[in-house]
Formats: C-alpha cells, structure tokens, sequence
C-alpha cells in the first residue's frame, strides 16, 4: 500500500474517531464512545507502524 493512501486511511480513521467523541460524549452514547477509541488505535496503528521489506 502507497504512503499516501496508508496516511489518508489513518487519517480518516481518526476524523471518524473524532466524530464518535462528538455524538458519544452528549448523548451518553457507550458504543460511540468505544468506537472512538477502536478508530483512535486504528489511527495511532497506521502511523507507527513499520514498512516490510
């Protein structure tokens, strides 16, 4: 997978990230909540982690 597309994948993982933190903290919504932090780890995963040759 291209750099590009691994950065914009983890990229819109967070943005969802942050939009379950968004709808799950008001409304007390558990499930958006945990959601967030899965997409959040997805994100921290992507950027961390290191290429294969």
């Amino acid at each position: 997978m291209s750099t590009l597309k691994r950065i914009f994948i983890a990229f819109a993982c967070l943005f969802a990230a942050i939009a379950c933190y968004v709808f799950g903290i008001p409304a007390g919504g558990a499930i958006f909540l945990v959601l967030g932090i899965l997409l959040e780890g997805f994100f921290w995963f992507q950027l961390t982690r290191c290429k294969r040759a």
